[in-house]
């Protein structure tokens, strides 16, 4: 990727992301790669790197341990072992097991999880397990850096016989040195070694009285060591057996030295990838510290940011000790067409214009480099080719160059060095000489780059350069927000508005002589000044419309709740009113089959009797029967509106189809087509809703053969008491209320009923949990479910019976 100047990683606060994810790092390998670490342009780079990214970012999140830690640099060590009959020392063993056992517990980890993690698994192939070498060190070196007694069978027999010696000599020089101090003879001292060999320390007067060699003398000459002549042939032999010691571990070490040679390029293989790994890693945690989310790599030059955090102010707010140390930081929200090569961002100073830019410019080398960025994984950034900045900071005493002067030999780099699909970033664009011609000479280089195809963001506060892009076909405006009531910015950026600098209202709000203020706005010329105040007006209206879009957005959320809350309402309420009247019509048709058998009774009797006329007594029956047929008709009816709610077809409802709400029973006439949106009208009501939320619905032929049968005079063994379609047990005690809904229920399936109520109240949730237990224990009991919240959420408990 090309970038230009030197100096823009640091200028766009990549160094500082570098330097935050260095520390993250758990070697000196990870931390040279860090150091050398460069965003790439090639977009399948781009893409693996993201994507490893993105997987290591899982890796972190789900419990399983990662076997990755600090691992040690040992280069220095192989380099060491190369030579022929070396020896590394101990330590580096331990060392060079750590890595190993890193490297083949890493391998392990990413192979067992290939499916989930292909590219992390793809580059931990590249590790190379040494079990051998793993077995070799282990068996012969501890933990702590100490050859084992177990590592040859020499060693041990030679250790062994040593231990011995040493134990025999610690009691001969005890037994010396107690027979010396029982006559007097022995300082205060205890035995001590003298030049590798025990000792006993002997008063100076008395050295003569003890057999054996004087091996020093301490310094005020009162004390003479001395080796007992009883001790003198196990110290020479316990020497010889560290001679022959020292001699088995040189052995032993060469020999493992050899073997770590012979290994040596695995295990620098094994340093790179784990290095490679763990810089990925580093990367994800550092996404990870700054709420960071992979984007949308966009294949074109669209550009779209959004909810982005400038990296390095959140950076800045994780190292804040305090609370009142963090700053807010608004978010961006930016967005490009493919078209739009050229934003032009005016505003006041300190209005966030600088910030906007180079977030858009550090979230680019982020990704590029592979991390993940603050900003919503929705947003869709695209590859550049090269980065282009020039922040006009560059003057230089030592090359005698002026701010302008260096921004024009920046110009001429660019131009040379310049791809297409590069991202050129220009701050204060035209500042550093004279405004008219500073203006025409940066259209003119932006013209030219437009030309070669570049994405550049310009901040300015130049007119002739608004004007520029509000005429150019491949530019476009934008700004960053000013609350003009306070005259202080709110960092919100606005694309296609240009910006005010507010230069004579902060000049005013600071109280600045009002004459000096009217002379600047005559030499500041009419035509310019309604310029100026034209753009204020605009951006006023702007913020107006955005503050009554957002309150009509809120409102049209709040109708759209309310919508649903009531539509549902009114599903239920017709739902519930069915069943009543279905109930209803059944009690009547019971009561209606038991008049009628006592009508029979009564006018069998009566014809016995002869006391009654034959067409009286038939009109009475033609009463009867019609009082039948109209129940029977009603539950006909609604026998065919239940029927009609399950023949769903699978057309697409049309203008006056007969149709049903998805989430719901609703049914009605489909009157209106609207996009997405449809009028339906049910019951007399016109209920507005998603069209995708309709199916069409057929009527289905009334079967009056099925409807009579099934209504047909009834089981006389039925109750003629009616039962309500609810009970209330609210406040009763949980004895009293359990009784009277086993009554209740006993009531209700008596009478055939489908679906009751029980109203218990919301209360601590005991009476209903009661209620409920009990209910579930009952075979005649289907279902048991806490109503909806508007019939009465858990204060109410619906129940389904068999």
């Amino acid at each position: 990727m090309k970038l230009y100047p030197d100096t823009l990683l640091e200028k766009l606060g990549f160094d500082q992301i570098r330097y935050a994810t260095l520390e993250l790092t758990q070697s000196v390998r990870s931390e040279e790669l860090m150091e050398a670490l460069s965003p790439t342009s090639n977009p399948q780079r781009v893409e693996l790197l993201t994507e490893q990214t993105k997987e290591m970012l899982e890796v972190i999140a789900s419990a399983d341990p990662f076997p990755l830690g600090e691992f040690p640099e040992v280069r220095d060590y192989l380099g060491a072992a190369k030579a022929e009959g070396s020896i590394i020392p101990l330590p580096a063993f331990v060392d060079i097991l750590k890595i190993s056992a890193m490297s083949r517990q890493v391998k392990s980890f990413f192979k067992s999880r290939s499916d989930q993690l292909p590219r992390m698994s793809k580059l931990s192939e590249g590790l190379i397990p040494m079990k051998e070498l793993e077995k070799s060190i282990k068996e012969k070196i501890s933990e702590h850096g100490e050859l084992r007694d177990n590592a040859s069978p020499e060693l041990r027999a030679i250790r062994k016989k040593l231990n011995k010696r040493k134990s025999d000599l610690r009691t001969t020089i005890n037994r010396s040195m107690k027979d010396a101090s029982k006559d007097g003879m022995a300082s205060d001292e205890g035995p001590t070694i003298r030049n590798g060999r025990m000792v006993i320390p002997i008063q100076a007067e008395f050295k003569r009285k003890i057999q054996g060699f004087v091996h020093d003398v301490s310094a005020s000459g009162q004390t003479v060591y001395i080796e007992p002549v009883e001790a003198l042939n196990l110290n020479n032999e316990i020497r010889q057996f560290e001679a022959e010691e020292q001699r088995e571990i040189e052995r032993i070490l060469k020999e493992l030295t050899r073997h770590v040679n012979n290994n040596s390029e695995y295990i620098d293989q094994n340093l790179s990838f784990l290095a490679e790994i763990d810089v990925v890693f580093a990367k994800a945690k550092l996404t990870q510290k700054l709420d960071g989310e992979i984007p949308i790599i966009a294949k074109n030059q669209y550009l779209s940011v959004k909810e982005a955090y400038n990296p390095i102010l959140r950076l800045k707010n994780l190292s804040a000790k305090k609370k009142e140390e963090k700053e807010t930081i608004i978010p961006l929200f930016l967005r490009l067409e493919e078209d739009e090569q050229c934003l032009m961002i005016t505003g006041p100073n300190a209005g966030g214009k600088s910030v906007a830019m180079k977030t858009v410019g550090l979230l680019a080398l982020m990704i590029q480099s592979g991390y993940g960025v603050p900003a919503d994984p929705t947003s869709e950034i695209p590859i550049f080719s090269g980065l282009f900045v020039d922040l006009g900071d560059d003057q230089s005493i030592e090359n005698d160059l002026s701010t302008f002067s260096s921004r024009l030999k920046w110009m001429r780099e660019t131009l040379e060095e310049f791809e297409p699909g590069s991202l050129v970033l220009i701050d204060e664009a035209a500042a550093g000489t004279d405004p008219e011609e500073g203006g025409a000479l940066f259209q003119s280089f932006i013209e030219k780059l437009l030309d070669r195809n570049g994405k550049i963001i310009v901040t300015t506060h130049h007119g002739s350069l608004k004007v520029f892009a509000h005429e150019h076909p491949k530019a476009v405006n934008g700004s960053m927000e000013f609350d003009q009531a306070t005259l202080s910015p709110t960092y919100k950026f606005k694309k296609g508005i240009p910006g005010s600098s507010y230069a004579f209202e902060i000049a005013e709000r600071m109280n600045l002589d009002k004459k000096v203020l009217e002379r600047s706005r005559v030499l500041l010329g009419e035509a310019k000044d309604k310029m100026e105040s034209l753009i204020t007006e605009l951006e006023t209206k702007s913020q107006q419309a955005a503050d009554l879009k957002e309150k009509y957005s809120r409102l049209q959320d709040k109708a759209e709740s309310e919508r649903k809350k009531y539509e549902n309402k009114i599903q239920a309420i017709e739902k519930d009113k069915e069943k009543i009247r279905e109930k209803a019509l059944k009690e009547a048709k019971s009561i209606m089959d038991s008049a009628n058998q006592r009508v029979e009774q009564a006018v069998q009797k009566i014809v016995e009797q002869n006391k009654a006329d034959k067409d009286e007594i038939k009109e009475i029956r033609k009463e009867v029967d019609q009082e039948k047929e109209d129940i029977n008709r009603s539950l006909e009816e609604i026998e065919d509106r239940k029927e009609e709610r399950e023949q769903v077809t699978d057309d697409p409802p049309q203008k006056g189809d007969h149709v049903r709400f998805k989430d719901g029973n609703t049914t009605g006439e489909l009157v209106e087509i609207n996009g997405n949106n449809a009028v339906v009208q049910a019951g007399g009501l016109r209920l507005k809703t998603k069209y995708k939320n309709l199916v069409k619905v057929e009527k289905q032929k009334k079967k009056k053969s099925k409807a009579r049968s099934s209504i047909m005079v009834g089981d006389n063994s039925l109750t003629t008491e009616m039962v309500k379609p609810s009970i209330e047990v609210r406040g009763m005690r949980t004895e009293d209320a359990l009784h009277e809904v086993t009554q209740y229920i006993d009531r209700a399936v008596y009478r055939n009923m489908n679906h009751v109520e029980i109203i218990h109240g919301k209360g601590d949730g005991i009476l209903r949990s009661q209620i409920q237990s009990y209910l579930n224990t009952r075979k005649d009991v289907k279902s048991v479910e806490t109503a909806p919240i508007e019939r009465g959420g858990s204060g109410c408990t619906i129940v389904e019976l068999k």
